[in-house]
C-alpha cells in the first residue's frame, strides 16, 4: 500500500521496532518461552514460530536429500545459516546504528529474517527522517556503480519506504539509496524535473506502444486511402514543372496518401507537414506509420527535383544533398535533448527515427547507389528520388506493405 506522507510509513515501521505485541506476551507467558520485552516483534514471532514449529508444523521447508528425492522437513533441522548471510545481516545492521545477536546465536533462517527484516525497517526509518520526502520532490538516488544517478519525481511511498516516482514502469528507489531531495520551490527543482522527466523517456524499451489517447493527438493528419490515380497525376505534373523544393512541398501536403504509401501502416498512418521541432527545426514532414507491435516515425527532407545527388566527376554528394542529411541529423540531435517534450505532441518518436530524403530524378549519369547503401547501413537515411516516391505510390501491394520498409527490411530489424 502507497501512502502521500513519509511520517504514516515511518510509524508503522516503528511498530516493528517497538518489542512483542500483547499478543505475542501472552502467548509467551503461556508457553513458558521466555521473551525480552525489548525483543522487536518480528524477532519476536521468530522464537515463538521455532518453540512451536515441531508440534504444529508450522514451518517446513523443501529439500533435496542425497538419493535426489525431496522432502518436507522442519525449518529448525535445516543446516544453520552461513558466514556470507551473516554478513549482509550485519552490514544492514550497521547501516542502521544497531546490534544484532551473534552468528552462533542465530539458530535458523527464520530467526535471520526476522531480525533482517527489523535492520531494513530501522534503516528506513533513520532515513525517512533524515530525508523528510514529499510527494512532487525529486528524489536523486545512487544506482550501479560507475552509472549516473537516478532522478526521480517522487509518486508515492510504499509502506516499505520503498520511493515511487512517476513515470510508472516500476520507477522508484529504497530511500536508502536517496542521496538527497530536492523540494519543489528549490531553484534546481524545475531543471531535475525536466532530467527525471527524460528519464523516464530513455528507459521506455517500447515506445512504439502508444495510447489511445495518445493517438488522438495525430487525428488530424491521418491518412485513410492508398494513392490515387489524381493523386499520382498531380505528382507528375509537379515533376514536369518544379525547379524548387517548394512546389514539391505542396503536392505531397495536398495529397499526403502519396508520403503514407512508402511505409507500412496496417493499423494507420500519419502524415505531418512542416512539424515543429524546436527553433530552427522544422522537417518537411514527419511520418508515422503504426504495425501490430506499435508506432514508427520517419524524418521526411525533400530537396528540388532538379538537384542532382552527385557531383559530375568526383560521384561525390551535392552539397544539397549534405545539407538534408545535416537537417536529419539535427532533428534527432534535438530529440536527444527534448525526447519527452517532444513526446508530447508526436507520441512515441524515437532519437533515431528513420531519416528519408527525397530529391532529384533518376538518372543514369547520377548513379549514388553506394552513397545511398552507406547512409542507409550507418546512418538510418534512406535517400530515394522522386521517380521512386511515384513508383512507391503505383506498388502494388502499398495498401500492407509499404515500397520503403520492404527495401530497407526495417521490419525484420525492428521486431516489428
Amino acid at each position: 500500500m502507497a501512502e502521500n506522507d513519509w511520517q504514516k510509513v515511518a510509524t508503522t515501521l516503528r511498530r516493528l521496532l517497538a518489542g512483542p505485541t500483547e499478543d505475542q506476551r501472552k502467548l509467551a507467558a503461556h508457553l513458558s518461552v521466555p521473551l525480552d520485552c525489548a525483543t522487536p516483534s518480528p524477532v519476536a514471532a521468530a522464537v515463538l514460530r521455532a518453540f512451536l514449529v515441531r508440534p504444529l508444523r508450522l514451518r517446513t521447508v523443501t529439500t533435496r536429500g542425497r538419493n535426489g528425492w525431496y522432502t518436507q522437513r522442519p525449518d529448525v533441522d535445516i543446516a544453520p545459516i552461513d558466514h556470507p548471510e551473516y554478513d549482509y545481516l550485519r552490514k544492514v545492521a550497521v547501516e542502521a546504528a544497531m546490534s544484532v545477536p551473534a552468528f552462533h546465536e542465530i539458530t535458523s533462517r527464520d530467526l535471520l529474517d526476522a531480525w533482517l527484516e527489523v535492520a531494513w525497517a530501522r534503516r528506513a526509518v533513520s532515513c525517512l527522517e533524515s530525508l523528510r520526502p514529499q510527494v512532487g520532490d525529486i528524489a536523486i538516488a545512487t544506482t550501479r556503480r560507475g552509472a549516473d544517478p537516478l532522478v526521480g519525481q517522487i509518486s508515492s511511498i510504499s509502506s516499505n519506504a520503498r520511493l515511487n516516482f512517476r513515470g510508472g514502469r516500476g520507477r522508484g528507489a529504497w530511500v536508502h539509496t536517496v542521496q538527497r531531495v530536492v523540494r519543489a520551490g528549490d531553484s534546481e527543482h524545475a531543471d531535475l524535473e525536466l532530467e527525471a522527466r527524460k528519464q523516464v523517456a530513455d528507459a521506455d524499451r517500447y515506445p512504439g506502444r502508444v495510447t489511445t489517447v495518445e493517438l488522438e493527438r495525430l487525428a488530424r493528419w491521418a491518412v485513410t486511402r492508398v494513392p490515387s490515380r489524381t493523386d499520382r497525376a498531380a505528382l507528375r505534373e509537379a515533376l514536369a514543372t518544379a525547379d524548387a523544393e517548394r512546389p514539391m512541398q505542396v503536392v505531397l501536403e495536398r495529397h499526403p496518401s502519396l508520403l503514407a504509401s512508402v511505409v507500412t501502416g496496417s493499423h494507420g498512418v500519419w502524415v505531418i507537414p512542416q512539424a515543429f521541432l524546436g527553433t530552427g527545426r522544422i522537417p518537411d514532414f514527419l511520418i508515422a506509420s503504426r504495425t501490430s507491435a506499435g508506432l514508427r516515425w520517419h524524418i521526411v527532407e525533400l530537396k528540388a527535383p532538379t538537384e542532382r545527388l552527385t557531383n559530375v566527376g568526383n560521384g561525390h554528394e551535392v552539397e544539397a544533398l549534405r545539407r538534408a542529411i545535416s537537417q536529419i541529423h539535427d532533428a534527432r540531435d534535438w530529440l536527444k535533448e527534448n525526447l519527452l517534450s517532444a513526446r508530447q505532441d508526436y507520441p512515441g518518436i524515437t532519437v533515431d527515427a528513420r531519416g528519408l530524403i527525397l530529391m532529384g530524378r533518376e538518372d543514369p549519369t547520377d548513379s549514388a547507389s553506394k552513397i545511398r547503401d552507406r547512409w542507409s547501413v550507418d546512418s538510418r537515411i534512406s535517400i530515394r528520388t522522386y521517380d521512386w516516391l511515384l513508383r512507391a505510390s503505383e506498388h502494388e501491394y502499398s495498401e500492407v506493405w509499404g515500397l520503403l520498409d520492404e527495401e530497407t527490411r526495417d521490419l525484420d530489424q525492428d521486431n516489428w
